[in-house]
C-alpha cells in the first residue's frame, strides 16, 4: 500500500489534500451519474437529442488519457480542476469542501498514529460491484 507515499505524507502533511484528490480520481466513490439533455448536443461525434437520458461515467472521465498524462498512475501535482470527482459547473457537489475536510482530518490522524499500513496478505481484497466503487472487503494491517 505504497509505504514510500505514506512516509512522504507523514513528513509532508501539506500534500494530503492533493494526494486525497488524486487517490479519489483513480478510485472514486461515485462511478456514474445520470442526466437528461436540455438541448441537442454532440459528444464525441455522436448527436444527442434534447430530452435524452445519458449516463456520465466519472471514473472513466477521470482516467481519460487525453486529459491526464499516464492516466492510470498516481501522481502528485496534477491539475485539480481536471478532476471530475466532485462534478463540475452547475453540477459541482455542494458538499465537496466538507468531504475534503473530513478526508484530510481522517488521513492526518491515521498517518500520525501509525508507522505502516499494509495489505494483509492472508486475506484477499474484494472489489466492490457496480454501481459501487472501491472495495467491498479490504483487510489491512496497521502498525
Amino acid at each position: 500500500m505504497h509505504p514510500d507515499l505514506q512516509q512522504q505524507l507523514r513528513a509532508q502533511p501539506s500534500l494530503l489534500p492533493e494526494a486525497i484528490d488524486e487517490i479519489l480520481r483513480l478510485d472514486g466513490p461515485l462511478v456514474a451519474n445520470r442526466r437528461v439533455t436540455t438541448r441537442p448536443v454532440e459528444i464525441g461525434g455522436r448527436q444527442i437529442a434534447s430530452g435524452e437520458r445519458i449516463s456520465l461515467n466519472w471514473i472513466a472521465a477521470n482516467r481519460d488519457a487525453s486529459v491526464f498524462e499516464d492516466a492510470d498512475a498516481f501522481r502528485l501535482g496534477r491539475d485539480p480542476a481536471a478532476n471530475l470527482l466532485y462534478g463540475a459547473g452547475i453540477h459541482v457537489c455542494p458538499g465537496a469542501p466538507l468531504a475534503r475536510l473530513e478526508l484530510r482530518l481522517v488521513m492526518e490522524e491515521l498517518l500520525a498514529r501509525t508507522t505502516l499500513i499494509s495489505l494483509n496478505a492472508e486475506n484477499a481484497s474484494i472489489r466492490a460491484i457496480y454501481p459501487a466503487s472501491g472495495f467491498a472487503t479490504l483487510v489491512v494491517r496497521v502498525r
